[in-house]
Parts: C-alpha cells; structure tokens; sequence
C-alpha cells in the first residue's frame, strides 16, 4: 500500500521531529495547565423520558437527512455539574436537580444519506449534551494500559459506556516522536469524558501498528464480556496525532473506516506534501501553532485534501504545547462532526471563536 512506501522518508524525518522538543515533559500531565485534580460534583438530574428510537424506512442509526428518529418531546431539567479542578483546587458539585416529565418519542422520516451529507455533521446527536467544550464533559474519563492486539496500547473511555444508549466513536491517537499516551493523558481524557473511546501507542511512521490497534478496538465491539460489548460505534472512526503522530495519521489515511482526521503540529516535512494528505477522504481539522516549525508545512497538506477541512492556527503557540493549546477546538470538531452538534460549527468559520484572536482559521469544502 502506498502508506508503505512512504515510510522511507517518514521515518528519515522522525528524528528532526524529536529534536523540536515532543519528547518534553511539557505535554505530560503533570505540568500541563489543564492537570489538577478533578473537583466531585453533584451529578445532574435524569434526562426526560426517552424519544423514539424508530427510524423510519431506509433510516440508519447514523441517521442522516431524515434518518434518525426524533428526540423526547419532554422537559428535560437536569442538576449542576461538579466542578473542574484545573489548577489543582478542589472544585465543590452543585447539587443534582430533578428529572423532566418524560414525552413521547417522535418516529423518524423516511431514509436519508447515514453519512449526512459532505461537509457536515454525520448525524443527529447520539451524545450526552455538554455546554463547554474548554472542560470535562459529561462522562467519568477512566484508562487501561494493557490493550490492543500486543497489550501495548492505552485506552481511555467513559466509564458509563453506553450512558442512555450512546455507542462511542472510537480514535486512534498518535502521539509525538519520542513520547508515549503517558504524555498525553490529559488529552485523551478530556476526549474520554466527552464520550470518545481513544486508543493510543507510540507513532510508528507508517500507520501499520495503528491500523493493527483499531483492528482490536473495533472487534471488541462484538466479544461478548468486553467492556466494550456493543457499546462502540464503529461507522464512526476517525484517527489523529502530533507531530510524528500527524504524520503517521496521513500516512494511514487511506483506511477506508476513517471518516474523521485530526492533525496537530505536524505537517509533512518536505514542505511540498506528499506524505498522505491526498488519501483523506472525511472530514478533518488542522491545528497549528504560529510559532511551532512544523504548521507552515501543512500548506502544502491542505492543498492536497480534497474533502473539507479547516485549518485552525493559535498565536504564541510552539510545537511541544501545541495540542494542549489547541484542545478546545479539537474536542469542539469532533462533537460538531461526530455527534451532530451544529452549535460548535460556527466557531470554525469567520466570525467564529476560533477564527478571532488569540486564533486564525480558513476553510474549504464546507
């Protein structure tokens, strides 16, 4: 395969990568400013009564135009959410509130396209609801460090899998040259308490071990005593990573279960791509830092996708913080495009959060 053939010259630049500073403690959790330890909260109310789950004829769960079936028409009164402790303090929950008068669920439309369309969201939201996408999200992040198909992989996921029927997208990570998901557990938390199921080792280069990694994740969706025993939902797969690890993103991006790229600090290093951007075919964020070595270099990778991306760039931002910086608008993506959230979509486009100071941004295929 063509990712392959491209190891030669990916792994030439693996060791310039790791001369830029990925293997600094910086990005580990104990020096980043979203560490600290996690304030308890009083957990919310209990959602309304439940909506229709019906789709109508020719609907998929992805749900696309017409697919999905409608929510509850109930109230929905839910209590405060405990708060975060991000520099350390302990933050005091607010107490739960009551549940709303559950309504009847409405049937869905007629089929529509499961895939919703190019440029946007893939579905109606399966996800529980957050406000924020600068804080933990609904879920308890919890991890293993003995998984995929060597015991070599960490894994971090909700620990209320399949909360209110939710099925989990799943993601594989890449971190940087030199590091490991140690370095990034903060990250892959924050990804975990939004309801994602990330699977993470050491970049390799080429994709090949990745590709292995989601291979088991995405089989554990069907081995009865798994944690993860049809609690996944495997026509959402997307993968990403840093530096080395966004290379080895490109360099696997012709899976053809991808359907979601995130790629941080790490454009192909020639300068003129040709390290995978081409093979992309779902949509994807590039994030980048104005100060970071390796985000002129995905100019050339922008050109080469052709589905929609947009490519977002933080000031005062150099490679080693790079994705902590950018974490923000990496959760917000993923629960714009994954669970359907039309509210986050805005902020990618001029006007948005994410295209004003201390950020810039452009687009294409939206």
């Amino acid at each position: 395969m063509k990712r392959y053939a491209r190891w030669a010259s990916i792994a030439s630049i693996a060791a310039v990568i790791s001369m830029m500073g990925c293997s600094s403690t910086d990005e580990s959790s104990g020096n980043s400013p979203i560490n600290g330890v996690a304030g308890t909260g009083g957990l919310g109310g209990a959602p309304a009564g439940a909506g229709g789950t019906s789709a109508g004829a020719g609907g998929t769960i992805a749900g696309g135009v017409g697919g999905m079936a409608a929510g509850a028409a109930g109230a929905v009164a839910s209590g405060g959410v405990g708060g975060m402790g991000v520099t350390g303090g302990m933050g005091a929950g607010a107490t739960g509130g009551s549940a709303g008068v559950g309504g009847a669920g409405a049937m869905g439309g007629d089929g529509g396209d499961p895939m919703g369309g190019m440029g946007g969201s893939m579905s109606a939201s399966m996800c529980e609801p957050t406000t924020s996408v600068d804080e933990d999200g609904p879920f308890t992040p919890t991890h293993i460090e003995d998984g995929g198909e060597t015991g070599s992989s960490w894994v971090f996921y909700p620990e209320e899998l399949g909360k209110n029927g939710m099925l989990h997208p799943v993601f594989n990570w890449g971190p940087g040259a030199g590091t490991a998901p140690s370095n990034y557990v903060d990250h892959l938390n924050r990804l975990a308490s939004h309801g994602f199921v990330v699977i993470s080792q050491p970049s390799s280069g080429n994709g090949g071990p990745e590709i292995a990694a989601l291979d088991w994740m995405i089989a554990q969706n069907d081995v009865d005593g798994s944690p993860f025993y049809q609690k996944l939902d495997i026509t959402k797969v997307g993968a990403g990573g840093h530096s080395l690890g966004s290379l080895t993103t490109m360099a696997m991006a012709d899976d053809e279960r991808l359907n979601l790229y995130v790629l941080v600090c790490g454009g192909c290093m020639s300068g003129n791509g040709g390290c995978g951007a081409a093979d992309i075919h779902g949509p994807t964020v590039i994030l980048g830092g104005d100060t970071d070595i390796g985000t002129p270099n995905y100019e050339a990778d922008y050109a080469e996708i052709t589905s929609p991306v947009v490519f977002v760039t933080k000031a005062e931002t150099g490679h080693v913080p790079c994705a902590r910086n950018n974490l923000a608008p990496w959760v917000a993506f993923m629960r714009w495009q994954w669970c359907g959230e039309e509210e986050w979509k805005p902020k990618f486009f001029d006007g948005g959060e994410y295209c004003a100071n201390p950020w810039e941004c452009k687009s294409k295929g939206f």
